[in-house]
């Protein structure tokens, strides 16, 4: 026999033991009461025992090794399950050729990554617009000292109509 059947033999003789465990707690703590009707607190005893008794053995088991493996197993297949179908569905996708989600969000990546980079441009220009405007201005203050005329302020800072270009 290989390991594999031997893992799985293992675990059904664990499980087997557990219900017989579990079964002769219970029978010891039926045994302690008579077979002639118990009054309703001897019944809550029981049935406290009887629980006690199914909880012990189960919390016993579910600490072994084995149980842990069992565990350990069975979520693995289902991941390899949620694996298996998820890439069923693509298949499926491009079978049809619609877009996968994995498509849709590489896209949605490749939007914010030009969106951002868009913004730090335009911030950019922002600035080398500001600085322009900072020197236009300064030149038109120099040339109007040296003709001895007023500075004309233009820009949005001067809160009239631009001078050049009309809509």
């Amino acid at each position: 026999m290989d390991d594999r059947m031997n893992d799985t033999l293992e675990q059904a003789a664990a499980l087997q033991k557990l219900w017989l465990d579990s079964f002769g707690s219970m029978a010891n703590v039926w045994s302690q009461y008579s077979p002639e009707s118990p009054p309703p607190e001897e019944m809550r005893k029981v049935r406290s025992g009887m629980l006690k008794a199914l909880a012990g053995t189960w919390d016993e088991y579910m600490r072994t090794p084995q149980f842990m493996e069992i565990m350990k197993v069975s979520l693995n297949g289902a991941l390899d399950l949620k694996r298996m179908a998820r890439d069923g569905l693509n298949k499926i996708h491009e079978q049809f050729e619609t877009p996968s989600k994995e498509d849709l969000d590489s896209i949605l990546l490749a939007i914010r990554h030009v969106e951002r980079r868009l913004l730090e441009r335009l911030e950019g220009v922002d600035d080398r617009v500001r600085d322009i405007m900072e020197r236009l201005e300064k030149m038109n203050e120099s040339l109007g000292k040296k003709n001895g005329e007023a500075p004309e302020k233009r820009g949005p800072e001067a809160g009239g109509k631009r001078k050049g270009r009309t809509k």
